[in-house]
């Protein structure tokens, strides 16, 4: 496929004037992703620090990457990397200083659509050691540790453990710097692990569960398409066809993902638009569609509640009422099943699941703060909301629409 900027260069260079045309083949095929990157230390950067931004969509699909030098530019630091047009995705940036990272973001969303999107602002993070941690597994408990510079963190049972370099006859010999008697040993390729002055069963290395489970389906007639890291699986009994095959490489145009299999006469395109549910009536992030010989079998594709995770969604209606001022009250989503946010008075949060009757709310605990009377009121009606929802929705706009019992109860944008 050629780039639209790659087109247009080539018009050019044959003398051909298509100023109007070009833009609108552009903003058919590719459309740029706009933002700045900061962070919050006082810090300078030195004129060769790098920068690399890269734009992913699903199945990790690389959809578009810039690296550039600052040359003296200090935050926030504007960046434009060039996609293809109609697909969502998440932004990734780091900052390089002497060739090691320093500075990270991951997993910030943008939405898709055919016109240029900006992000703004983009705060940055530290590096940290677990960013390029080693993985293993202990007997059953699972340990990280990782080292940069002269820091060195090692993360068991949901604690992070700043350790440091100790003496050692042979080996690398690691210790707590604080008072939790944690040890990390390695010597001679093996790697053993103390917590609390008790050793852990013998460690070995594994590698992060990285695995892409993501399932399409359609009805009437039945199929199915469950994609993993290496293989496909296929499933349709109009055809009479149940398949395991490798996975191909993905195939990126614009708005579409394309996974060709000629071996069986089989192709599965998945365009980035919601689809819902024939079932449960669920939105599914992927229009989809599975091209058996010469009969394109409709569909939906992916998991529902990907739709909520990654960003913060803000408020803008509770039970019919507008959000107040500028109070910016908030829901987010977390993968393991946690919701939470402002209400513009307290923050609060609790426990939600998605199955194939919608969306249910565990109890909402929030903290005690008193507030004027207003604040008081909206957040009455935001854990209301939350309380009886029974159903959400993606609308037409990117607003997530949270119903019960036929009745919109809440309504909030990621911006």
């Amino acid at each position: 496929m050629i780039r639209a900027k790659a087109l247009s260069a080539l018009l050019a260079a044959a003398g051909i004037a298509l100023p109007a045309a070009g833009e609108e083949l552009r903003a058919s095929l590719q459309r740029e992703i706009t933002g700045a990157l900061r962070y919050d230390a006082k810090m300078a950067l030195p004129p060769e620090a790098r920068v690399h931004v890269e734009a992913r969509g699903a199945f990790g699909t690389l959809l578009g990457e810039t690296t550039f030098t600052t040359e003296g530019r200090q935050v926030p630091i504007p960046f434009a990397v060039e996609v293809p047009a109609k697909l969502s995705g998440d932004l990734r940036a780091v900052v390089r200083l002497k060739g090691r990272p320093r500075w990270i973001v991951e997993d910030v969303p943008f939405p898709g659509g055919a016109a240029d999107a900006e992000v703004g602002e983009i705060a940055l993070k530290p590096v940290t050691p677990l960013a390029f941690a080693t993985h293993f597994d202990c007997g059953g408990t699972p340990v990280a540790f990782g080292v940069l510079d002269d820091r060195a963190v090692m993360r068991v049972r949901d604690r992070d453990i700043p350790m440091k370099k100790a003496a050692a006859d042979t080996g690398d010999r690691y210790v707590a710097a604080d008072d939790s008697k944690a040890e990390l040993i390695r010597k001679e390729g093996e790697v053993t692990v103390a917590l609390g002055g008790e050793a852990l069963p013998a460690c070995t290395e594994t590698e992060p569960d990285r695995t892409v489970l993501y399932r399409a389906q359609g009805r009437d007639p039945d199929w199915s398409v469950v994609i993993r890291e290496a293989e496909i699986d296929i499933t349709a009994p109009y055809a009479d066809l149940s398949r395991r095959v490798p996975r191909p490489e993905v195939e990126v145009t614009a708005g579409a993902y394309h996974f060709d299999m000629p071996g069986i006469g089989t192709r599965l395109t998945l365009h980035d638009e919601i689809c819902h549910g024939a079932e449960s009536g669920l939105p599914h992030p992927h229009q989809a569609g599975l091209d058996i010989g010469e009969r394109i079998l409709p569909g939906c594709g992916g998991d529902p509640a990907s739709l909520l995770t990654g960003g913060v969604w803000h408020v803008r209606q509770a039970m019919e009422e507008p959000a107040v001022g500028d109070s910016d009250p908030t829901i987010a989503f977390d993968p393991d099943g946690r919701a939470g946010g402002r209400t513009g008075c307290n923050v609060y949060g609790g426990s939600y699941e998605i199955n194939a009757e919608g969306v249910h709310f565990g109890q909402m605990v929030s903290t005690m703060m008193a507030c004027p009377d207003p604040l008081m009121q909206q957040e009455r009606r935001i854990l209301d909301a939350i309380e009886k929802a029974r159903r959400f929705d993606i609308d037409a706009t990117g607003a997530l629409v949270l119903t019960g019992g036929g009745d919109v109860l809440l309504r909030a944008r990621r911006e």
